[in-house]
């Protein structure tokens, strides 16, 4: 099972229509929009609107949401719904793969603009937050990610050498040269 959160304030309404759901699959979408809320009743989409107006208060929302729904989840539950994300927004990434990866979640980002350029995670995580926080699939931890994730090299290594101590990460099955969350 699949729980999808859509920021549909980041990505519109023609992206919203490409999403693909099972009728099994519960779907957040976040927009006071009214075609993305008239769209959300004929596809039997949750539509939540109920957020103050101004700059990131559905980010605020969705995070506060997932949050709810996390901590209301047992193991057994959250081993079996993947999260989702649907947005294109850096910020609002950084803070669901964290919230997920805080609790035990497994997420997915779909971004759907192509030239979305990464940023540097918030800078209120540790190093070694923010490089678990981005570390959704096997990466090699090169220069170019050091440098994505905003460290230095001294703050990378320590951090690194600290979650490999701690059994957060380790070496991926498939290639030596990646690295995945244990």
């Amino acid at each position: 099972m699949k729980m999808i959160f859509v920021d549909a304030e980041n990505i519109g309404l023609k992206e919203l229509g490409k999403l693909e759901a099972s009728v099994i699959d519960k779907v957040f979408v976040f927009s006071k929009a009214d075609p993305i809320i008239q769209f959300c009743e004929k596809h039997l989409y949750l539509s939540l609107s109920d957020y103050p107006c101004g700059s990131n208060q559905a980010d605020f929302y969705i995070i506060a949401y997932l949050a709810r729904i996390l901590a209301a989840l047992d193991k057994k539950q959250l081993g079996s719904i993947r999260f989702k994300l649907y947005s294109n927004d850096e910020n609002l990434i950084a803070a669901f793969e964290f919230q997920c990866a805080q609790l035990g979640g497994t997420s997915d980002v779909l971004r759907t603009k192509e030239d979305t350029v990464v940023q540097l995670a918030p800078k209120s995580l540790s190093p070694e937050d923010k490089i678990y926080s981005y570390l959704q699939s096997p990466k090699a931890f090169d220069l170019k990610f050091q440098k994505q994730i905003g460290l230095s090299k001294s703050d990378f290594t320590r951090a690194v050498n600290e979650l490999a101590k701690t059994n957060k990460i380790q070496r991926s099955p498939e290639s030596n040269k990646k690295w995945v969350k244990c």
